[in-house]
């Protein structure tokens, strides 16, 4: 008698878990206490960047977007990208392209329209690399730097910055900045 009671509470217990929603489930769809937000008010500036992957040492392509309104009035010709430590080794050894570019949303897919002809030098104290364009895009495309490369082992938060001037000019003006999140 008292074996079939517990046979009985424990095909309660087993049956009514299976069908009610899990505790981690009801967790999952909570708010987190805490969200990373920028100072909008601040001199920083987050530009819009496009990448296919943000997986630990996984093969992914970015698309670093310097929109026609962030851009210099009078058409820059010398871009410097500073690029974190982590991502600069692979910088080096990744597929680089400047190219005008077709924002990709719902309808339509991210990818580059026309290739700018550029001159590429890496600056291994500032890890930085600069990059020079042949002509002078029109002032109403989007520019991007393509870059196709491995993710880093490290997971977290890098900041990429990017500084705009023209050829003949050393002074260089502060555009914005890329956050990328690599998990």
């Amino acid at each position: 008698m008292l074996f079939t009671k517990r046979l009985i509470a424990f095909a309660l217990v087993s049956t009514s878990a299976m069908y009610a929603p899990s505790i981690s489930a009801q967790y999952q769809s909570t708010t987190p206490i805490f969200q990373f937000r920028t100072d909008q008010s601040s001199p920083f500036k987050r530009l819009y960047f496009f990448g296919t992957s943000g997986v630990r040492l996984d093969r992914s392509e970015y698309y670093f977007v310097l929109k026609k309104e962030e851009q210099l009035k009078k058409g820059a010709q010398q871009f410097e990208l500073t690029i974190p430590r982590d991502f600069y080794k692979r910088f080096k050894s990744a597929t680089l392209n400047v190219c005008t570019m077709q924002r990709g949303g719902f309808v339509r897919k991210t990818k580059c329209l026309d290739d700018l002809g550029f001159a590429s030098v890496f600056n291994d104290e500032k890890q930085s690399v600069v990059l020079s364009l042949d002509n002078v895009p029109q002032g109403d495309q989007d520019i991007a730097f393509y870059a196709s490369l491995i993710n880093p082992i490290s997971s977290g938060l890098y900041q990429f910055n990017v500084l705009a001037g023209l050829q003949k000019s050393n002074s260089k003006k502060y555009l914005g900045s890329w956050l990328v999140s690599v998990n």
